[in-house]
C-alpha cells in the first residue's frame, strides 16, 4: 500500500470535506455531514468517519498523517472526543486537532503573524503569532454575540421587517420568497427549534438586495459592529491588516472594505474556504 497518504479534515457544522494528498497531489476527496463536535453524537461522527474510509480506494487506506480542524475543536473535552474517534478508524497514525479559528490562522497567514477572524454562520477572531493562537476576543455565541456573522445579519434584517422599516419592494418580495408574514416569524423564532438556522437563512437574500439603501445601511452597520466588537478587543499596535475566512466574508467583502476604509483599518486577504490555502500550508512540508 502507497506511503505517505496525509488528509486534511475540515469540519465544519453543516458540511465536512475530506481531502487525501500523496506527493503533494489530491487523490481522493470526500464530503459529508457536518460535524460540530460541541454538539454531534459520538455515533454522528462515527458514522461520518466510516463513510469517509468506506470511500478510500485501496491504494491510500494506510493513512499516516492527519490534521483535522473542526467546529467545536477549541473546546478540549470536544476536541478529545475527535481523537478519540480518529485513533478508533487510524490506531498508527500521527494527527492533529485544531480549532476551526486556528484553521483560518493557518489558511490566511500560514507562519506569519496577523489578526484573523471568521465570518461565516458565526463570528470570532484571534490574533496569531505565526504559529498559535497568543489571544482571542470572547466568542459569546448568537445570542448576545456573532456581531456581522449570517445569524446576525439575520437577525438585524427581521427586525427591520418587523419594525417596518424595509421598503415595500423588499418586504412583498421576501414574505413571498420566504412564505413569512410577522405571525409567521414570531412563530418561528420563539415556538420552533434552532431559531440561529432561520436567521442565518437570510443572508442570500440580502446580498441579492444590496443596491437598496436600506438593506446596505443595516449591512454596514452589521460590520460597523463586527469592527467594534471583536477587533476593537484588540491593540491597534498588535497587527497590520485585518484577514477574513467565510462565506459572508467573501460574499459581502466591498461593504466590509467600505467600512474597513472609514475605520481606518487595512484589510488583507478574504476568502470563503480554507482548504485550497490549507493544502499549500502542507504541501510545502510534504
Amino acid at each position: 500500500m502507497a506511503e505517505g497518504t496525509f488528509v486534511i479534515v475540515d469540519a465544519g457544522a453543516t458540511k465536512t470535506d475530506f481531502v487525501v494528498l500523496q506527493n503533494k497531489e489530491i487523490v481522493h476527496r470526500f464530503a459529508d455531514a457536518g460535524i460540530n463536535a460541541n454538539y454531534a453524537t459520538d455515533e454522528q461522527i462515527q458514522e461520518v468517519f466510516s463513510r469517509f474510509v468506506s470511500t478510500l480506494p485501496n491504494p491510500y487506506r494506510k493513512v499516516d498523517r492527519m490534521a483535522y480542524y473542526g467546529a467545536g475543536c477549541a473546546n478540549e473535552h470536544s476536541a478529545s472526543r475527535i481523537a478519540s474517534v480518529i485513533m478508533a478508524f487510524f490506531p498508527q497514525i500521527s494527527f492533529q486537532v485544531c480549532s476551526d479559528l486556528l484553521e483560518a490562522c493557518h489558511a490566511l497567514c500560514g507562519q506569519q503573524p496577523g489578526l484573523v477572524a471568521i465570518l461565516g454562520t458565526g463570528s470570532s477572531s484571534c490574533l496569531y503569532d505565526g504559529q498559535k493562537i497568543i489571544d482571542r476576543a470572547p466568542s459569546l455565541g448568537y445570542m448576545i454575540g456573532d456581531e456581522g456573522s449570517g445569524t446576525y445579519l439575520g437577525k438585524k434584517f427581521v427586525t427591520a421587517y418587523m419594525m417596518k422599516k424595509l421598503p415595500e419592494v423588499v418586504v412583498t418580495e421576501l414574505e413571498q420568497h420566504f412564505d413569512i408574514n410577522p405571525s409567521k416569524v414570531i412563530h418561528r423564532i420563539y415556538q420552533e427549534s434552532h431559531p440561529n438556522k432561520f436567521f442565518a437563512s437570510f443572508p442570500p437574500f440580502i446580498q441579492d438586495h444590496l443596491d437598496i439603501p436600506e438593506v446596505k445601511s443595516l449591512c454596514k452597520s452589521a460590520f460597523a459592529e463586527f469592527f467594534d466588537s471583536q477587533i476593537g478587543y484588540y491593540d491597534k499596535n498588535a497587527y497590520s491588516k485585518v484577514h477574513l475566512l467565510g462565506s459572508v466574508a467573501f460574499h459581502f467583502q466591498n461593504v466590509i472594505q467600505e467600512v474597513a476604509l472609514e475605520k481606518k483599518i487595512n484589510m488583507g486577504t478574504i476568502i470563503a474556504s480554507p482548504m485550497s490555502k490549507l493544502i499549500n500550508y502542507y504541501t510545502q512540508d510534504l
